[in-house]
């Protein structure tokens, strides 16, 4: 039985930046290239959510917004998907989880702070960091070789913990699709409260965990460590271009603080079709997201599948979360370093600037454009490429055949 996600749409006439042949050839080389790379899906929005666009979109006028009763959608999700009991006066719409981050580093920390983050990761952060003239401490996780499983290395965080600031925690995990137990969970706030560091939690994937989730904010409420979360119904609900999201706090006074600093930049507030439509996912989206996540699991599935039959060199990480994971090529670097000596035209660093080794090969060989592992923390992380699945299954598949190909005439080049 076909589903409702395995409809296409052409996204190439919108103003989709995945599919925008420039940017796709800034990672790949090859503008052509079909793209599994940002996390946004391919997936039209839920039907209800539809429905409320085209209603504002015919009204035809768009001034100020006004909907208290935006708060009360959330309250009503958290407490339906995730189990959380919360009150109004935690919550604080907002323009978009980065853009909470960087005004809460900007609040909570000075120039020079160190600032943990784990790695791999997703790299706004380390720009974010970066850019507010912090001090950036990675904190790599732990990643086993043989069971492809990344996982958090205690040791070196409560080392770092001892000189820095603020975490930036990413739960689940981008880009590996990683989701922390509640043990975990509560041993990194053990950690950081002991040694007084905030954490600000990225929860934008938490909607789409396939299994059971614990937010930050719950545990850190328990053991006394400062936190924040922000979740967002962006990547859950595929409306990532409306920069919404939900601030969440324990500590009155910090989400005071936060307040007041969002008026003194006059970013207290969002537009109506944003409003809009995410009170209409958080209303009516609960039946599309448990079709989505069975799909999405599909689609993982086929892809672990594939791989273990025909292209072993490539493992695929399986998520717990999301739509987003790594690809573990660290068998196929070999192969394709030889292929980059034999044709360096077709690696040439200059025509793909966002890329990396294995994005290139994929994007030239195998005409997929996927992020590169170096896009997540630098040469430590070149094996890996980051995968989108959260597309039609007869677009994997297509892709599938293609890399499939690529890699059979590897082997036959450059073998032994």
């Amino acid at each position: 039985m076909d589903s409702m996600f395995d409809q296409i749409t052409d996204r190439r006439s919108s103003l989709s930046v995945k599919w925008n042949k420039e940017v796709i050839a800034s990672i790949c080389g090859n503008p052509e290239a079909e793209p599994f790379w940002v996390a946004d899906m391919d997936f039209p929005v839920a039907p209800e959510v539809s429905r409320q666009a085209r209603m504002l979109a015919e009204h035809a006028i768009y001034g100020y917004p006004y909907a208290p009763e935006q708060k009360t959608a959330f309250l009503g999700w958290a407490k339906q998907w995730h189990q959380m009991d919360l009150s109004q006066n935690q919550v604080v719409p907002s323009q978009g989880v980065l853009n909470s981050i960087a005004i809460l580093l900007d609040l909570l920390s000075k120039e020079k702070d160190e600032i943990i983050v784990p790695f791999p990761s997703y790299q706004p952060f380390v720009t974010m960091v970066n850019n507010l003239g912090r001090t950036l401490s990675p904190w790599p996780l732990s990643y086993d070789e043989h069971l492809h499983q990344f996982s958090p290395d205690w040791n070196a965080f409560e080392e770092l913990c001892n000189t820095a600031k603020i975490l930036i925690f990413c739960s689940p995990h981008n880009p590996s699709g990683l989701v922390f137990s509640e043990a975990e969970l509560t041993k990194l706030c053990t950690i950081a409260k002991k040694h007084g560091v905030t954490i600000i939690s990225d929860e934008i994937h938490a909607d789409l965990r396939y299994d059971s989730f614990v937010s930050l904010l719950e545990v850190g409420k328990r053991t006394e460590c400062e936190s924040i979360v922000c979740m967002a119904p962006s990547k859950t609900f595929n409306m990532a271009g409306e920069h919404y999201s939900i601030t969440l706090f324990n500590n009155p006074s910090l989400k005071k603080a936060y307040e007041k600093k969002l008026q003194q930049l006059f970013l207290s507030g969002n537009s109506t079709f944003a409003m809009t439509l995410a009170t209409a996912a958080y209303q009516s989206g609960e039946s599309w997201l448990r079709e989505l996540l069975s799909y999405l699991q599909g689609n993982i599935t086929y892809i672990d599948e594939t791989l273990q039959k025909y292209v072993p060199e490539i493992v695929c990480i399986k998520p717990k979360a999301s739509f987003i994971t790594l690809l573990d090529c660290a068998a196929l670097l070999p192969l394709v370093e030889k292929d980059r000596e034999a044709h360096p035209e077709l690696y040439d660093s200059k025509k793909s600037p966002g890329g990396g080794l294995l994005s290139r090969f994929f994007g030239q060989r195998a005409n997929v454009a996927f992020n590169d592992g170096t896009w997540f923390g630098g040469e430590e992380y070149r094996r890996f490429v980051r995968i989108n699945f959260g597309t039609q299954r007869v677009r994997l598949e297509q892709a599938m055949e293609r890399i499939i190909r690529a890699v059979e005439v590897l082997r036959k080049t450059y073998g032994s």
